[in-house]
């Protein structure tokens, strides 16, 4: 079996580079031309040939040919390389005029763009064309020429990048492992990778998912370890980064993408669309992350993405403190010496990714998010509002314009955050159509327990009014001739005692509706008539009858 090479476009036969021997069929008449300028200088041809280190007959075909032409001095030296070769030329180069020439432009084009396409595929159809009946090349002359195409047509343009001028981003292809520490189950860690490509610094991080949320806390955080922010942004098209949907549709940088950039005052260029080489030094840094930094995690075992992040920290510092193999000097020491100056400085906070809500204000003055409430200026109330959720702050807009901010408020549902300033003067002065004695009023109307309990629920906030809307709901449940159900499950609450909330008071009753169905029914007692079964004329029901009639006389 014939043995084709892994990768027949650089394939040589005798492993010659076409390089190589163009080099020597100029060395070859250069020493032709040496052996004329020798010969004209009277040199024998025994001394023209050790000097120069060339066969005997070589020196007669040069003496002959300068017989022939009557070549002097003056015409040796003004001639070419070119027109000595031709003055020996041995008609072999006519023969490669006998061969059919491929037609290289597109045997590359196929190459690079169908998949699975082979140069053996080529070469084969190559010799099923062949209309002029010319000769045709064989396998390893078919690859050698298409190679020497490829290597003079596939030109590069350089890219001369600027210190701190750009950070290009992307996603690794292969991903990490984190195991939960009770179930074992697998979860993959995606590697963030940005790179600095004037000092070919790398930063990279872990994430659970490559979403908005994570894609932003990576650039961040990519921001912090460098010190500084870059220019331009360059990622590519992913959907975290751009809004595209169709390849007839411009490119437009998505909200949130472009909301963090501008926090920066920095720009987003995303590169063309299947352009690699737009970015090519991510592109190199992703290799040399999954080489450096993923292939010797492959086989651990990490419990949690703090774990997993602090050894990949290790991995790529140990990459930039790596000596260059063309240039003298490591990754930290270009980018800490040099470009780390050129960056522009980061804002006094960091970007935040916030959530956006729709939420209507409550009576109460009050806006509920994630079962907590926030107050705003008691005017908006009924009025629908936008909440805007940070990490830590929690900001209310009407038309645009922030009306209240909050801290964000964790932990236990049910909470408020209340601005003395948002509230009506008449609730400073705890007077307001919904007053305590307002409530407490309505609860006497259906029980001292449910009074009980309402008075609690009012004492438990520490602005009073907060309460309000709690005891309107509760007192909703007595609705549809359920008073007597709700005092009984007020009473059932207040002695096992704890926190008096609408939702423990709702489910209580329903206990209580449940347990009655599941009881069984009390025996009805049947009244037998003793005095039909004897033979009496008079049963009981005359005797019943007479006594009803005494009563009403």
């Amino acid at each position: 079996m014939r043995y084709r090479p892994a990768n027949p476009i650089t394939f040589q036969r005798g492993g010659r580079h076409p390089g190589a021997l163009a080099r020597w069929k100029e060395a070859r008449m250069a020493t032709k031309k040496e052996i004329m300028r020798q010969l004209l200088k009277g040199v024998s041809w025994n001394e023209a040939a050790r000097a120069l280190r060339c066969s005997k007959a070589t020196v007669a075909k040069c003496a002959a040919k300068m017989a022939e032409e009557q070549i002097g001095p003056e015409r040796l030296e003004s001639m070419t390389d070119a027109e000595v070769s031709g003055l020996f030329a041995d008609g072999r180069g006519k023969r490669g005029e006998e061969y059919l020439e491929p037609d290289y432009a597109r045997v590359c084009d196929q190459l690079a763009r169908v998949p699975k396409m082979t140069l053996a595929l080529q070469w084969a159809r190559y010799c099923d064309c062949n209309p002029g009946g010319k000769r045709l090349y064989g396998y390893s002359g078919f690859c050698r020429r298409v190679g020497e195409h490829a290597r003079a047509h596939d030109l590069v343009a350089r890219i001369a990048h600027e210190p701190g001028r750009t950070m290009l981003v992307d996603w690794a292809g292969l991903t990490a492992s984190v195991f939960d520490p009770v179930t074992g189950k697998r979860s993959p860690a995606y590697l963030f990778v940005a790179s600095f490509p004037w000092s070919a610094w790398v930063h990279a991080e872990c994430f659970p998912d490559m979403r908005s949320r994570s894609w932003i806390s990576a650039h961040v955080h990519a921001f912090q370890a460098a010190g500084g922010v870059p220019d331009i942004l360059v990622p590519d098209n992913c959907a975290t980064a751009t809004d595209r949907r169709r390849k007839s549709e411009p490119i437009k940088v998505n909200d949130a993408y472009l909301e963090m950039a501008e926090h920066y005052g920095c720009a987003v260029v995303p590169a063309r669309v299947r352009r690699p080489r737009d970015k090519a030094a991510a592109e190199k840094a992703v290799d040399l992350c999954e080489t450096w930094v993923l292939a010797p995690l492959a086989e651990e075992r990490f419990t949690s993405f703090d774990e997993l992040n602090a050894e990949v920290r290790r991995l790529v510092d140990a990459l930039n403190a790596r000596p260059f193999s063309r240039r003298e000097g490591c990754r930290d020491d270009a980018f800490f010496g040099e470009e780390r100056a050129a960056l522009n400085p980061l804002p006094a906070e960091p970007f935040e990714l916030y959530e956006w809500r729709r939420c209507k204000v409550s009576p109460d003055y009050h806006v509920q998010c994630d079962h907590m409430r926030y107050s705003v200026p008691h005017r908006l109330v009924g009025r629908t509002v936008d909440v805007r959720l940070g990490a830590a702050s929690v900001a209310i807009l009407d038309g645009g314009e922030t009306v209240a901010e909050h801290g964000r408020l964790r932990g236990r549902r049910g909470q408020y955050s209340t601005d003395p300033a948002h509230m009506p003067p008449e609730h400073l002065e705890a007077q307001s159509l919904w007053t305590r004695g307002w409530f407490e009023r309505r609860a006497g109307e259906i029980g001292p327990e449910t009074r009980r309990l309402i008075a609690a629920v009012l004492d438990a906030h520490p602005v009073e009014a907060q309460g309000y809307v709690p005891c309107s709901n509760i007192l909703s449940l007595s609705g549809r001739g359920r008073a007597a159900e709700l005092e009984a499950a007020c009473a059932r609450v207040n002695e096992m005692g704890g926190t008096a909330t609408y939702t423990r008071v709702k489910n209580t009753m329903a206990a209580a509706r449940s347990e009655a169905a599941a009881r069984p029914a009390a025996p009805t007692v049947q009244v037998v008539d003793r005095a039909a079964h004897a033979g009496r004329v008079r049963g009981a029901e005359y005797y019943r009858r007479r006594r009803g009639d005494a009563d009403a006389q």
